[in-house]
This record gives C-alpha cells, sequence and structure tokens, in this order.
C-alpha cells in the first residue's frame, strides 16, 4: 500500500509555526519548535474526556486503555487513578490509526506510522505555558464543536467562515489563548488530514485524499495571517517602553510566527517594528542603528536560514537579541542571544527587555 509522505516534506513551514506559539511550530508559513523528548509536549490541552473520544472513534473506553497499552498511542504518562484526558493531537493520532487500520493496515503498523506522523510533523507534545494576562475568558474554553467548525471550513477551502471563527477567537480570548488552543490544534489537525468531531455540513477527514491537507493548510494559514492583520491597532507604546525589532533572517520566507508575535506584543502594549521576510543582514544592522531596539527577535525556520554570524553583529546593537523558529538548532549559539521556543517566552522575553525596571532594581 502507498502512503503519502509526511506532511511536512510537502508543506514543511505551516506546522511549525503553530506548534512554536507553546513552545514551538507549524509547515509552509513558519512557528516554533522545543526538541522532542519531552513529555506533555502538546500544542492542546487535554481536555477531551475517554468518553468523549471513545464516542467519536465509535469504540467503547475500554478500547482505548488496550489501544494505549499495547500500541503506545492516547495520552501519554497516564496515573493509576486518575482520569485520562486526551489532547487535540492525541485524537488527532488515534483518528488516524483507525483510519489506516480501516484501509488494511495491521493495527500496530497503523499505530506506528500514527505516531511517527504526529511526531515528524514536529508536534513534540509542547508542554502547555499558562497565558497570565487577559483573564478568565482565556482557559482552555476552545470546545471541539469550535475546532471542528474552523478545520471544516478550511477543509471546504471557506477562507471567508475560518476568519470569521478566528477573528471571533482572537476577540473573545485575545491573541497568545487563541494561538495555543485554536490555531495552533487546528494546524495540526489540517497537517495530519485527521478527523474532527461529526458537526452538520462539514466533510469527514476520512474521506479527504492524501494530498488534500496542502490546500486546507494553505486557506488555514491565510486565514490566521488575515485575522491578526484585522486586529485592532494597539495604542500608543507609554514613552519609556523601548521599540522591539522584528525580523525574518536573510532566505526565510515564513513569516506566520513574526506576524503572531507582533500582534501578541501589540495586546501587550509593547512597541514594536517588523521588517517581514528575508532581511539581508546588512539591512537588520542598518534598522537596528535607526530604531535603537531594547530587543532583536529574528525568526528562522529552517537550519538554512539560522545565520549565527547575523546574531553576532546584532548584539552591539541591542541589549537584548531572541532567537526564535526551528532553525535555532545548534548548541553553539552566542554568548548573549536567548531563544524562544514558544509565543508566550517569546513576548516574556520581549516585555523584560522593553519595560525599565524600578529604580530599585537598577544595576542590579
Amino acid at each position: 500500500m502507498h502512503l503519502p509522505k509526511p506532511w511536512h516534506n510537502r508543506c514543511e513551514p505551516a506546522t511549525r509555526a503553530a506548534r512554536w506559539a507553546v513552545r514551538s511550530s507549524v509547515g509552509q508559513h513558519g512557528v516554533v519548535t522545543r526538541p522532542a523528548g519531552a513529555e506533555a509536549d502538546d500544542p492542546s490541552p487535554p481536555v477531551w474526556t475517554a468518553a468523549a473520544v471513545a464516542r467519536r472513534l465509535g469504540v467503547s473506553p475500554a478500547t482505548l486503555r488496550s489501544w494505549g497499552a499495547r500500541y503506545g498511542v492516547g495520552p501519554p504518562g497516564h496515573q493509576a487513578g486518575r482520569y485520562r484526558r486526551y489532547s487535540s493531537l492525541d485524537v488527532a493520532e488515534l483518528d488516524m490509526m483507525r483510519r489506516l487500520h480501516r484501509e488494511g493496515v495491521p493495527m500496530a503498523t497503523a499505530a506506528s506510522i500514527a505516531r511517527d506522523r504526529h511526531r515528524d510533523t514536529e508536534h513534540y507534545r509542547a508542554e502547555t505555558v499558562s497565558v497570565t494576562s487577559k483573564g478568565p475568558e482565556n482557559l482552555d474554553d476552545v470546545s471541539p464543536d469550535e475546532l471542528s467548525a474552523l478545520i471544516r471550513a478550511v477543509r471546504r477551502l471557506d477562507a471567508d467562515s475560518a476568519v470569521r471563527a478566528l477573528q471571533a477567537g482572537f476577540t473573545r480570548r485575545g491573541v497568545v489563548s487563541t494561538w495555543n488552543q485554536l490555531c495552533r490544534p487546528a494546524l495540526t489537525y489540517t497537517a495530519l488530514n485527521a478527523e474532527v468531531p461529526d458537526v452538520p455540513g462539514g466533510t469527514s477527514g476520512a474521506s479527504l485524499h492524501p494530498t488534500a491537507s496542502v490546500d486546507a493548510e494553505c486557506v488555514l494559514v491565510w486565514a490566521i495571517t488575515t485575522s491578526l492583520h484585522r486586529l485592532p491597532a494597539p495604542p500608543p507604546a507609554p514613552p519609556d517602553i523601548g521599540h522591539i525589532l522584528l525580523a525574518c533572517t536573510a532566505g526565510e520566507l515564513h513569516t506566520l510566527a513574526l506576524d503572531a508575535v507582533l500582534a501578541g506584543l501589540g495586546e501587550e502594549h509593547l512597541s514594536a517594528r517588523t521588517l517581514g521576510p528575508s532581511v539581508p543582514t546588512p539591512a537588520l544592522v542598518h534598522a537596528a542603528e535607526t530604531v535603537r531596539p531594547a530587543a532583536v527577535l529574528l525568526w528562522s525556520q529552517a537550519p538554512a536560514t539560522a545565520h549565527l554570524d547575523t546574531l553576532r553583529v546584532l548584539l552591539p546593537h541591542s541589549s537584548t537579541v531572541i532567537a526564535a523558529g526551528p532553525g535555532w538548532t545548534r548548541d553553539d549559539l552566542p554568548a548573549g542571544v536567548r531563544t524562544a521556543h514558544s509565543l508566550d517566552e517569546a513576548i516574556d522575553h520581549a516585555r523584560r527587555a522593553a519595560t525599565p525596571r524600578p529604580a530599585s532594581q537598577r544595576g542590579r
């Protein structure tokens, strides 16, 4: 049986962008990731009960437990005596395993393919970072129906409906929470071409052609970018707040992560200037000399665009240089460079650099 190549080989940048929002990641248009191996590294919070997952898959909760024990699928690190909770990525993995088994693939092989696809798309079960700046509506309140409606819209290539759903999420929850809990899981489901909860008027993931996720992902990335660009302009930052300079390194064309960072900084009332994709190093230096930023954030999607020399030449021009994106995988980053493995972390670094310390803390 011929199986499609892993999604990241077809449309690599977009899913890295989404992942990075929490601690890294999406495919064609870029986001950040963290190294594999950490537990609880899922871009979506574990909110599904075993009963809900079982109903959607048409099996019993006992079957789910059996699959987890025999094939290693489902939520990792379950503790005896505690209720299992499944994340969107766990459900996507189970969906893929079941679909492959229905197509004639042995269950053990189907589970292995689903696990590998899940990890090869670079969703390394990123730990969810709490969002502290938005209030109670930020808390894990994305329902399966809301996520499902967004995914079904992009699978119909209905960009207008996707934009409306995303704009409602950004307005209700804020940038970081919506990015972590709606955008990233949606990018994951779309990349994995996995089924989503049944809602009226939708299209089952099982009926999709293996390449259908590519055009759906393009629609989703466009919808996220458009929704971020349509957010209201933030008020001017206080005069004592330093500027943040954002840019992609030379040759890096994926800007989805920068759009998310820019919107998140605006929501925090921080002043940011963005230069966009593929900025030559001399232009970056000139911009830094002009803006005199409190921090410079450089995005790299792949090792080929992770230029260490660019980081080095920027260090004298800013007190804080932030290397963001899955491209910065090496251990030899210049001393003093900070790394951001999530949208939350990038904004936190920028906030610390841009906000003046109280007089009592200066000089420490």
